[in-house]
């Protein structure tokens, strides 16, 4: 299609995307509206902020839906002013600022990955670009929004830090990061890349982000209170999700640790029609998977720490945006938990696999073949295309696993050719 037969029709385009996202926050809300058995996370964020106005315990104590809080104080905090509104107004507004903030971050991490003012890029690189991101990812983007989660929001406080170090305001961006990580700890994997780039002050605006929103919910509750609600999430939460501790391996957990219970322990990630099956290849003495949980955990924090060293000297498009892709690529096998929500973290990695793909930057077969492979193991154990017991048996498997690594490696491929060449 000719440029100008493109934009002609752009106006058509532009009607179906609003019509789509339109339709997207309708069904993702009202499902979260009518499933009363499940209620959705924004109910369970709404809880814990009244709780927390109410000097209650918000670690251990369920909403009516059976479901616990399981983050720091700090997202309970920032939702304290959203309890002035009815509970399906928070979670349609949730929704609607999900949607809003996944564009602007998917719109700014372009922008600093081409080096251009988003709106100057030509028309008709967004919207396919866009487009092929949103097809790859528009599995894990539907499921994160039809729970309400909060990873939209952790994405776009990272990709802000990394908008604000573009612009060589290093504290303001250390502060991002440290926001995100209390708001929820999946963004650890940045302190390695910034540690390996010895960022100091991005590191001490990370430890003064932390401090500011460990601190925070102090002017509600007291400094007493805050620090029970902290040690009470550190007990609970954190400790039992410990790379030092079994975790559930149940298919709903997509993690790699997860994935060594299922292969080598006596478990039964799923029951199908009354029976349960097991993908037990030989079983290890608990202690050898810990060994082996902590070997890849610090497999993926040298990863990070490797390619910011080697290709440092590079241009910025490998040396510091390939860089972030692949700490958003390895986010998902870093965590103990892992669920397919949080898979909308690989939003950069996607954006920045295409860009080099349609750019033509890397025309590597083998790169290709890795992108395609990523996609087809991480949408495989789709429901919808292959059915609910050979979805489970997929996951059970390891697809998605093999998918991310796939996608790490297509990253590595690339920074490999395009410094080659």
């Amino acid at each position: 299609m000719s440029s100008d037969k493109f934009l002609d029709r752009l106006p058509k385009y532009r009607l179906i995307a609003a019509l789509l996202i339109l339709f997207t926050i309708a069904v993702c809300s009202i499902e979260q509206i009518s499933f009363q058995h499940w209620g959705s996370d924004p109910r369970v964020f709404l809880h814990a902020a009244r709780l927390m106005l109410q000097g209650g315990d918000i670690v251990n104590t369920p909403n009516t839906f059976g479901l616990y809080y399981v983050y720091p104080p700090f997202f309970a905090f920032l939702y304290i002013p959203l309890l002035i509104l009815p509970t399906k107004a928070v979670i349609v507004l949730w929704t609607i600022v999900s949607v809003i903030l996944l564009g602007w971050s998917m719109a700014a991490f372009y922008s600093g990955m081409t080096g251009r003012p988003f709106l100057s890029i030509p028309a008709r690189t967004r919207w396919v670009v866009f487009s092929f991101v949103l097809v790859l990812t528009a599995r894990f983007i539907f499921f994160h929004l039809q729970s309400g989660q909060s990873d939209i929001i952790v994405l776009a406080l990272s990709v802000f830090g990394l908008v604000l170090l573009s612009r060589k305001q290093e504290l303001p961006a250390g502060l991002a990061f440290g926001l995100s990580i209390v708001l929820k700890i999946t963004s650890v994997p940045f302190v390695f890349w910034f540690l390996a780039k010895r960022s100091g002050k991005v590191l001490a605006g990370m430890v003064l982000g932390c401090l500011v929103a460990v601190t925070l919910p102090a002017l509600i509750v007291g400094p007493q209170k805050d620090l029970y609600y902290h040690r009470e999430w550190f007990k609970q939460v954190f400790t039992s999700n410990s790379v030092a501790l079994g975790v559930p391996s149940g298919v709903g957990n997509l993690s790699m640790r997860a994935q060594l219970g299922r292969f080598f322990q006596r478990t039964t990630p799923f029951t199908y029609r009354g029976r349960g099956y097991q993908f037990t290849i030989v079983e290890l003495q608990p202690r050898a998977i810990i060994i082996v949980s902590l070997l890849i955990t610090g497999a993926v924090a040298a990863a990070i720490v490797w390619y910011a060293v080697h290709y440092g000297n590079a241009s910025p498009l490998i040396s510091e945006w390939g860089g972030y892709a692949l700490v958003f690529g390895l986010i998902p096998t870093f965590s103990t938990w892992t669920e397919i929500h949080h898979l909308v973290l690989l939003v950069p990695a996607y954006l920045y696999v295409v860009h080099l793909w349609y750019s033509q930057l890397v025309t590597d077969p083998w790169f290709k073949v890795l992108v395609v492979l990523s996609f087809i193991f991480l949408t495989l154990t789709t429901k919808s295309l292959c059915g609910t017991f050979l979805s489970q048996v997929l996951t059970s498997l390891g697809f998605i696993n093999y998918g991310l690594l796939l996608l790490s490696t297509a990253i590595f491929r690339a920074a490999t050719r395009l410094t080659a060449d």
